[in-house]
């Protein structure tokens, strides 16, 4: 027996037997949930424009819209270009009071009709399906990735998972039991071939992290949760990330029976560690303001600033057990959100004295509709660039990065009419020499697919 928190727990016996199944289904059972009222009327938030429209919601959300933006946004319902055909609205009451206080903020999940001006892009951004061997499922690298839920507690609008939102290409949510005889049976072959695949002759490498993704896996119940955690570790995986941008919409889900939940994980996989991939897109998310908007320094010769409680109590509750939680931030550089090289020099610091990790900064992903919320890519690497100035060593580890059908490629810079990137995840097991691509610059490029003499896109 293992006493974890207060509460007795079972060590799970890793075997085939009907009796281990009857011990996952018994740890299951102390998992606690709870109702959290996200505001709204019916403590789901407010979801979609037809409550702003009828004006049939609480008082205090009616100020995220003039009569007149609801009046535009009105006339484009049913028509090719209809908001919410493109991404549905929706708004916790906590990320509500940090909105009124920032323009920034509201532009995140404020829906405007520039939006489907132009719906150029991707519908499928990185050609996702290719590589979908189960529903629900990403597999490209030594990781797998699953669609574990199908919304968030609010709606960022530069979203590049519109396509599991509005299902119109057809990704599923995952079912765990196939995920996990999925990874199960591909590390058996892998073991099996020695690495390779036999069929193409690449590398076959050993399932070992998955993230859980969606939507938002944090507003999903603890046991719900708890079931994909456990059922992954139980299949062989050693990091399971938690893609979350719950500690800015809603900090409040993070509660003492979620962290009873992941200390009883721990206590039956003491050996897989929890990575949460935190999606923090400004400082206002997480600083307290005075009445001038102005941050408040933590005191009065400090070079850090408050922290809002209901959002800082959550992060020290996940670093007191960084012996195996690690955090990690990551977000998109977007257009009138956080396009601003102070904004982002402050949430790198903040960030990193919290002891979060400052993993990716990323550029706008090509979906549709992206012209109203992406940077060209040259700027987006000059605000990044000034964003570190003044930054220590140890806090400006992040990256820019593209995230690719072909992989993970990071902006190197930008100098002397060249721009330089770097391969860092790949799919296509390039040679070594290929890893750097340097390519005349393009002040008019948004992705990495509007470059000329980038080889690598036309061998595949």
């Amino acid at each position: 027996m293992n006493t974890v928190r207060g509460i007795i727990s079972p060590i799970v016996i890793r075997t085939n037997s009907t009796s281990s199944a009857q011990n996952f289904e018994s740890m299951i059972s102390m998992v606690k949930d709870n109702n959290f009222d996200r505001g709204g009327v019916e403590g789901s938030g407010v979801v979609g424009l037809k409550p702003f429209l009828d004006g049939k919601l609480p008082n205090k959300f009616k100020i995220l819209y003039t009569q007149e933006e609801l009046k535009n946004l009105a006339q484009l319902r049913g028509t090719s270009r209809d908001i919410e055909g493109r991404m549905k609205v929706k708004l916790t009451e906590h990320y509500l009071n940090l909105v009124q206080k920032n323009e920034n903020l509201k532009n995140l999940v404020k829906a405007r009709p520039e939006e489907t001006e132009d719906l150029s892009g991707d519908l499928d951004p990185s050609n996702q399906n290719r590589y979908s061997p189960v529903p629900g499922l990403l597999h490209k690298y030594e990781m797998v990735l699953l669609f574990a839920a199908g919304t968030c507690s609010s709606h960022c609008r530069y979203c590049y998972r519109l396509d599991l939102f509005t299902k119109k290409t057809g990704k599923q949510l995952v079912k765990i039991n196939e995920i996990t005889d999925y990874i199960v049976n591909y590390n058996k072959k892998a073991k099996m071939h020695q690495g390779i695949d036999l069929d193409n002759g690449k590398p076959m490498y050993i399932i070992k992290e998955a993230l859980l993704s969606g939507g938002d896996p944090m507003v999903l119940p603890n046991k719900r949760l708890a079931r994909f955690i456990f059922r992954l570790a139980e299949a062989g995986i050693t990091t399971l990330r938690i893609g979350t941008k719950e500690l800015a919409f809603f900090p409040q889900r993070f509660d003492k029976n979620f962290f009873d939940m992941l200390d009883l994980f721990h206590s039956a996989y003491p050996n897989v560690r929890i990575v949460f991939v935190l999606h923090f897109t400004h400082p206002a998310e997480f600083l307290e303001t005075d009445d001038k908007q102005q941050y408040i320094p933590s005191d009065l010769n400090a070079t850090t600033f408050r922290w809002m409680k209901e959002t800082l109590n959550p992060v020290i509750e996940l670093k007191k057990r960084a012996h195996f939680i690690s955090l990690e931030n990551q977000t998109p550089i977007i257009w009138k959100v956080n396009d601003d090289s102070t904004t982002l020099h402050v949430l790198q610091k903040e960030l990193y004295h919290k002891g979060i990790g400052n993993h990716y900064f990323f550029q706008c992903r090509n979906i549709q509709g992206k012209k109203e919320f992406a940077l060209p890519l040259e700027e987006t690497w000059k605000i990044f660039y000034l964003s570190q100035k003044g930054l220590s060593g140890i806090e400006k580890n992040a990256r820019l990065v593209m995230s690719t059908e072909q992989g993970k490629i990071e902006v190197i810079g930008v100098t002397g009419g060249k721009i330089i990137f770097r391969v860092h995840r790949d799919l296509f097991n390039i040679p070594p020499e290929e890893s750097i691509m340097i390519c005349k610059n393009n002040p008019n490029a948004f992705w990495i697919t509007d470059y000329d003499s980038l080889d690598i896109w036309k061998k595949q």
